[in-house]
């Protein structure tokens, strides 16, 4: 039970960290992350976590080196193999070779093999990271390509290396020339392994679809228990796991090109499926260095081997050696942009200290060090674990904040180009031109559908915007709104058209809700608005008649300010204003609640019958988006990566569609 606990805990955590972001979104998930996983360890909980190092590695690694191989991006990896390659191996068997012996001399009380191991753990970046800045900056195009295709290769090298190292450490034996022999040899077999069992997957996976067994279920829990299972049987065999799911992640790339109905299905269902299980298990590693480290920290403070101080300046040096090794690596290389010829000056070396910034260390460092062995072959504790774990934390975190906060300063947030400005303007077109559609599809038997349709692409519009200025227009329409609604409330009660009962308490609601939002004194001396004796009579007279009666009462008023406040904002919208999007939104939401009122008032119309309507309306929307979207693309106006992201949103919304008729 006490399991079970913590693990919905850190699950909410995972969860807070993506709410915490959205309110400070300066601060990288992964550093939101490592605070709250300190902060659990304040918990009265009885629970601790005893993380076992193979078990580390097959939870956590094998599932995000084969989903990193699914998503490779195989032509960029081919076109770019020069410095991808340079930077994930040569780079990376740099790193273990300089950084190790800087360590070692460094921290001489690390001994020479576990420097290595270090050094190898501290070799692969993490794109991942990287690419939640793409938020804030623009990060060049080639620049991601690289690091997503480095990280991809660095990982499976830097991982490799590691074992070595670490292997050498436990066992106390080394040899340059039979580690190489062995490397090239446990290589090459993980890589023909992962190849073959990927083979004999879709052997399975066809001789089950021979049999009609095309259920969803079954083909994503096989994929999903395909890298555990690759990477158990490449380590049995004795072949190098890592590179055993990377080589089985790329070759199911190529997978999905069958054009059916299930495929399809399965095709969206993997998506999300992997989205989740990625995003939980890149998170939970965070999570877990936030709680190892106040143990870690509290270790290493109490050594009367290092000060406090030194062991922090011992991180930054590193940091620094790690860094300043790839700058030097990629000025070395000297990657150009697209269309661009070998830069010089300035321009070479800001290129470079942006591809080194980005190289952000995350979660295959981490995953790493933590799996490092407890004891040695002899029985003995292994050398300066906790030590090893704080500076390879150390760096994780001196690198995200490098790349959190210098990135931003070399880039900045790059303004909109014209052709991007065209694109998002013509995705706005597309989404006019099927509310447009919508409208005269439009009849007295399905309006509400209607209403409630292209509310949802008006919303979709107000999104491309990504403009503040819309956001200030809405709360600025919406308390014109209330004070509308406000304003007639008090007329209808002048012209004796309201009983007082059912007015008063109508008018003392808004007056709430508009002194909540402006703080107007006027409002909260109005809570209580009963000004005259004859209301208060009223009042107490109408108090008594039955909840029938009060609430076709309440109905009445409501319509009469619903339709008060439909006039006021069409008058608006006939002003012909830049907002016009977010007046557009406010009617129709009113014309929506206005339908309803007078369904329930007269008794028409049944939920069957408005959900039919709305699943007819919606799979015309989808067709005239659709047919929009291909015209766009016909006439250039949307590129051939926008066309595949609003495909992408349609495929989707049929899914949905398709579910709901079921």
């Amino acid at each position: 039970m006490e399991l079970f606990e913590y693990i919905l805990l850190m699950l909410a955590a995972l969860a807070v960290s993506n709410l915490v972001n959205r309110f400070i979104p300066s601060v990288s998930v992964p550093i939101i992350q490592i605070a709250l996983g300190m902060a659990i360890t304040w918990l009265p909980l009885h629970y601790e976590v005893v993380l076992n190092p193979e078990l580390f590695l097959l939870l956590f690694i094998a599932p995000l080196l084969f989903n990193d191989g699914r998503h490779a991006d195989k032509e960029a990896l081919w076109k770019l193999k020069k410095p991808i390659l340079l930077l994930a191996l040569g780079l990376v068997f740099l790193t273990v070779g300089a950084v190790g012996y800087f360590v070692h001399a460094l921290l001489p009380v690390i001994p020479l093999a576990a420097s290595f191991a270090l050094a190898a753990a501290l070799a692969p970046t993490d794109a991942v990271a990287v690419g939640a800045l793409e938020q804030k900056v623009k990060i060049p195009h080639r620049t991601m390509q690289i690091l997503e295709g480095e990280s991809l290769i660095n990982d499976a090298s830097g991982l490799v290396s590691f074992q070595f190292a670490a292997a050498a450490m436990v066992t106390g034996m080394f040899s340059f020339k039979s580690a190489g022999l062995s490397f090239i040899s446990i290589s090459l077999g993980g890589v023909a392994l992962g190849l073959l069992l990927t083979l004999v997957k879709y052997g399975v996976v066809k001789w089950l679809r021979r049999l009609g067994m095309e259920n969803v279920t079954l083909h994503m829990l096989i994929e999903i228990l395909t890298p555990f299972m690759i990477f158990i049987a490449a380590e049995e065999l004795g072949v190098n796991g890592i590179l055993a799911v990377v080589a089985a992640g790329i070759a199911h790339s190529f997978s999905y090109k069958k054009m059916n109905p299930e495929v399809a299905k399965l095709r969206v269902v993997s998506k999300s499926t992997w989205s989740v299980i990625i995003f939980v298990l890149n998170g939970l590693v965070f999570l877990l260095l936030g709680t190892q480290l106040p143990e870690i920290i509290q270790t290493i403070w109490n050594s009367p081997e290092i000060g406090n101080f030194k062991v922090v300046m011992y991180t930054l040096w590193l940091t620094a050696a790690v860094l300043g090794l790839r700058l030097i690596w990629v000025l070395l290389i000297d990657v150009p942009e697209d269309g661009e010829e070998r830069s010089l000056g300035k321009g070479r070396f800001k290129k470079a200290l942006i591809l080194s910034l980005s190289g952000v260390r995350g979660t295959i460092t981490l995953a790493s060090t933590l799996s490092l062995p407890f004891f040695l072959n002899d029985g003995t504790a292994f050398p300066s674990r906790d030590l090893i774990i704080f500076l390879a934390s150390g760096v994780i975190l001196w690198t995200l904040l490098a790349s959190n906060y210098l990135l931003p300063l070399l880039l900045g947030k790059e303004p909109a180009t014209a052709q991007e400005e065209e694109e998002v303007q013509a995705k706005i077109e597309i989404l006019r031109n099927v509310v447009a559609g919508l409208n005269d599809l439009t009849t007295d038997q399905n309006r509400l559908a209607a209403v409630q349709l292209i509310n949802t692409y008006t919303s979709r519009i107000r999104t491309l915007w990504k403009d503040d200025r819309s956001d200030n227009m809405q709360r600025a329409l919406g308390l014109s709104v209330l004070q509308w609604e406000r304003e007639n409330t008090l007329l209808a009660l002048e012209r004796k058209e309201v009983d007082p009962y059912t007015g008063y308490r109508y008018l003392r609601r808004i007056n709430q809700m508009l002194y909540m939002s402006t703080k107007d004194a006027r409002y909260k001396r109005e809570l209580f608005p009963v000004k005259q004796w004859d209301d208060v009579v009223g009042i107490l007279q109408q108090a008594r008649l039955s909840f029938r009666e009060r609430r076709a009462e309440r109905t009445r008023l409501r319509s009469q300010n619903i339709a008060y406040v439909l006039k006021q904002l069409n008058a608006l919208l006939a002003e012909g204003k830049p907002e016009m999007e977010t007046v557009s939104a406010f009617i129709l939401q009113y014309e929506r609640m206005l339908l309803r009122l007078n369904r329930d008032q007269s008794g028409t119309g049944t939920r069957e019958d408005y959900d039919l309507s709305l699943q007819e309306l919606a799979r015309a929307g989808i067709q005239l988006e659709r047919d929009n979207l291909q015209a766009m693309f016909e006439t250039g106006r949307i590129s051939r990566q926008g066309m595949k992201e609003m495909k992408r949103d349609i495929l989707f919304m049929e899914h949905d569609l398709r579910e709901e008729a079921v």
